[in-house]
């Protein structure tokens, strides 16, 4: 039987980071996470996540070896938000032994009992936004930067634990032969669109400017809560939190993908495409010091994906056309710096709107991911 035990120290949390290494050894589509940033984020002492909430991790054994990893965490600043008593689970990786995956959630859900929560949701590395979900479908090629990667029982364990679906949520990509090397291939009604948009709201698009990035990431932050909003549990990111998620960033942000939307001087959408940098981690296997710090250069230099992260724009400015202007213009910085292909992710099954401006582009939707939930 395996013994499951909170994560008390250091040494720990190393073979907590460390465990995922057993998991995914013989899958080439497996992205190792650099070991320095997961001890980070997972020390309550620097992770940014424990400015607003709690979590306890665990390791579950077999004798002296790991088998399993979960944690179990409360986002205080999401529940008073939202006026809901939710907890979550992630960082969740497990031998292919249902035993084991049961004794990991039995103790999530004791602790977040414990705390007051009265519904289990996960698995997601303290948001939705951060390797959210199981693979559903779509485990053929490596996962873009923040979206996850699973074996498949993961799913069948989760469901034989008595959990059901909460959402799921798509992964699309769009390749450079689709487009059209002068954007011959993009849908006409959409450069129609965009040409209306320039012509009668006045709007021009602007490259973000990175030796004013302070200054951009503030507007952009601004942009970011304000377009979202409407959306259902969305929780407005705390202008602390943007900084430190776009300062991680700022080495990889391309200006010709990362565009601002004006109308008469006035910021009223963006889009951002990030190159992505999970094509230079998989080659890293965890660390970049001692040595691997001398190949990234390189590596930066054959990053072939760019993935298609932001997008908003402000309510009153809707319905204009202002969106296609963005999205044209990002695709155009897209096809000028040579990807091979575009990867736009994760957008909610209950996103239509987007879902149906993905299919119109004619993009493939190449994974799937779920969340599930469980009351407590």
């Amino acid at each position: 039987m395996p013994i499951v035990e909170p994560v008390r120290d250091q040494r720990m949390l190393k073979e907590f980071v460390r465990f995922p290494w057993r998991v995914y050894r013989n899958d080439p589509n497996w992205v190792p996470p650099l070991i320095s940033d997961q001890m980070k984020a997972l020390d309550p002492q620097r992770g940014a996540f424990f400015r607003h909430g709690e979590a306890q991790a665990f390791l579950a054994r077999e004798g002296r070896e790991v088998v399993g990893t979960v944690v179990a965490f409360i986002d205080h600043r999401a529940n008073e938000y939202l006026g809901k008593a939710v907890g979550g689970f992630g960082f969740f990786e497990v031998v292919e032994d249902f035993s084991v995956a049961a004794a990991l959630l039995d103790a999530a859900c004791q602790w977040l009992r414990e705390h007051g929560v009265s519904v289990l949701r996960g698995p997601m590395n303290f948001s939705q936004s951060d390797h959210g979900g199981v693979l559903i479908a779509g485990a053929d090629c490596p996962p873009v930067m923040l979206q996850s990667h699973t074996p498949p029982y993961y799913a069948t364990f989760l469901e034989q634990y008595g959990m059901e679906k909460h959402a799921d949520f798509y992964a699309y990509r769009i390749f450079r032969h689709q487009i059209g090397e002068n954007l011959e291939y993009v849908p006409p009604e959409i450069l129609h669109v965009a040409e209306a948009a320039q012509r009668v709201s006045r709007v021009s698009l602007r490259q973000i400017n990175l030796r004013e990035w302070d200054r951009e990431v503030r507007i952009i932050w601004h942009l970011f809560n304000e377009t979202l909003k409407h959306f259902p549990d969305y929780v407005p990111m705390a202008e602390e939190e943007f900084t430190a998620m776009a300062n991680s960033l700022r080495a990889v942000i391309d200006p010709e993908m990362a565009l601002v939307a004006e109308i008469d001087g006035e910021p009223v959408g963006f889009g951002v495409a990030i190159p992505d940098i999970n094509r230079v981690l998989i080659h890293l296997n965890g660390r970049l010091f001692p040595l691997n710090w001398l190949r990234l250069r390189s590596l930066m230099r054959r990053i072939d994906v760019a993935s298609f992260k932001l997008m908003g724009v402000l309510d009153r400015y809707r319905m204009r056309g202002i969106d296609a202007l963005l999205y044209l213009g990002v695709i155009r910085g897209f096809v000028k710096r040579g990807y091979a292909w575009l990867d736009g992710s994760v957008t909610g099954e209950y996103n239509l709107m987007t879902n149906l401006v993905a299919q119109r582009w004619g993009a493939e939707r190449y994974k799937q991911f779920r969340v599930y939930q469980k009351p407590l």
